[in-house]
């Protein structure tokens, strides 16, 4: 086995020559070798320079799943108000509010009787 890359202490260009020839997609081999994708870029590229060749790994350009997880639809019943919005206003967890929406806009009217 070749020695490991100055680089990265997990950067092993056997078994990352190894996955992409078996066909790996970038997310089994970034779960495989236990690094992120920016990190299997890295290699990739530290492989290409070593090996004089081009290796195509599929997904590793494609972050519509990333995308997906960042932008995930939180299932709250009502609006989710974020701690650091509620220390800037007089909103109190657990307060009822008439939600309507004008001009584009969310407007909260804090009800006067608060049902439980």
């Amino acid at each position: 086995m070749k020695k490991k890359g100055p680089f990265s202490t997990k950067y092993d260009p056997d078994k990352l020559r190894e996955l992409i020839n078996e066909g790996k997609n970038a997310k089994e081999i970034m779960k495989e070798l236990k690094i992120a994708r920016y990190t299997l870029n890295e290699h990739l590229l530290m492989l290409q320079r070593q090996d004089k060749k081009i290796y195509n790994i599929e997904g590793l350009f494609d972050f519509s799943e990333e995308r997906k997880q960042k932008n995930k639809v939180r299932k709250y019943e009502g609006i989710y108000i974020s701690p650091k919005v509620l220390e800037q206003s007089e909103l109190e967890p657990g307060d009822t509010y008439e939600v309507s929406i004008e001009k584009g806009k969310i407007i909260l009217k804090k009800r006067s009787e608060n049902k439980e």
